[in-house]
């Protein structure tokens, strides 16, 4: 008989921000163009949306603080020694790969704000070819790390057992996907 308990991990403000940094990363990507003053707002409001993401991780519940999933060294060994598909996931939110991408995206949005400020905003910067060139790169970046990152939440989907991608947009997860959640809060 299969366990139909859910438990809430992923609270309305992670998936909100979520949700929200996928589409205006898609706006500015595919829709907005190179520029213009719709990709400016665009890019300020993702990296006020990171703002709001990186305090949350303070002050949030649990499942939502940087604690809860921070890609340690001892969490990242003990994901890349699980050797059996069977072997759950120690933690409840992220797996610690999980994390180092959430991570990297999360750095990437506040360089692309970062560049797109000096870009349009400051005559020091406006014009100048390196801070446009590492602007595209972050891009560019995007449209690599993404499909890794929904590739990455199939495949952990499919090893626990736990639809991951419908978890961030209803919240829940499956209990009998999660093992040892005391010893992931501990590290």
């Amino acid at each position: 008989m299969a366990n139909n308990t859910r438990i809430r991990v992923w609270d309305p403000l992670v998936r909100i921000v979520h949700w929200s940094l996928a589409a205006g990363i898609a706006a500015n990507l595919w829709l907005t163009g190179e520029g213009g003053d719709i990709h400016r707002w665009i890019g300020y409001t993702l990296v006020t949306l990171v703002g709001i993401r990186v305090l949350w991780g303070v002050i949030g519940p649990w499942s939502a603080r940087w604690r809860s999933f921070w890609p340690t060294v001892s969490r990242l060994r003990r994901a890349l020694g699980r050797r059996h598909p069977d072997e759950a996931q120690q933690g409840i939110t992220h797996t610690p790969l999980g994390a180092v991408m959430m991570l990297v995206l999360l750095r990437l949005i506040l360089g692309l704000g970062l560049t797109g400020y000096m870009m349009e905003e400051t005559d020091r910067f406006w014009g100048v070819e390196w801070v446009e060139e590492i602007h595209e790169f972050m891009a560019n970046a995007f449209l690599f790390l993404v499909p890794l990152h929904v590739l990455g939440a199939v495949v952990e989907s499919i090893k626990q057992r736990d639809n991951l991608i419908g978890g961030m947009l209803h919240g829940y997860r499956r209990p009998t996907s999660i093992t040892h959640t005391s010893s992931a809060k501990a590290d």
